[in-house]
């Protein structure tokens, strides 16, 4: 079997496991993501800890509807991964990495914003909706950028497109691109 096809395997079954697992009501966005990471690529968090620092970002950070709870899980969980091991990340590169999976959720959704992303969701309906995808997407771009961090480089060369792209979406939160 091909190393790229088992990739592609685990980046689909982390995404699908995560789906599920929000789905079924047991856990948040937030958990979801960072529970499945965690298991998949060895993180070593024990699940209490896991739920405890990442329960306060469930429905955009405390149900306020900003940051996306699925991606502030799938951040969580790739800075979790690359900030550890016999030869942790340096700081620059965890930074990158996680502005590579912004980037990429951002170019996908148009928003990073729950509010935004789940205003066609029924508030009193017990259905994820949309937010399933986010979930399992959050969790599949995660996962790529952990068992392919050669595409890091890729993002970073596309900050450009990517701020260019989304000038209006920007502009209309009465924002400006951040560069540093």
């Amino acid at each position: 079997m091909e190393p790229r096809s088992q990739d592609t395997r685990l980046i689909i079954q982390s995404g699908t496991t995560a789906r599920e697992l929000y789905g079924n009501g047991s856990m948040c966005c937030s958990e979801a993501v960072l529970t499945v990471i965690n298991r998949k690529f060895d993180g070593g968090l024990s699940q209490d800890i896991l739920i405890a620092i990442s329960k306060g970002f469930c429905g955009g950070i405390g149900d306020a509807g900003c940051v996306c709870g699925a991606l502030a899980g799938a951040v969580m969980a790739q800075s979790l991964i690359l900030g550890k091991g016999p030869l942790p990340t340096d700081d620059d590169e965890v930074r990158k990495a996680s502005k590579a999976l912004y980037d990429r959720f951002l170019t996908q959704y148009g928003s990073i914003c729950c509010r935004d992303l789940s205003k066609d969701r029924d508030p009193n309906s017990d259905s994820k909706g949309v937010c399933l995808d986010y979930v399992e997407s959050a969790t599949a771009i995660c996962a790529d950028l952990l068992l392919h961090p050669d595409s890091l480089q890729k993002a970073e060369n596309a900050d450009d497109e990517i701020i260019n792209y989304h000038t209006g979406t920007f502009a209309t939160h009465g924002l400006k691109p951040v560069r540093f």
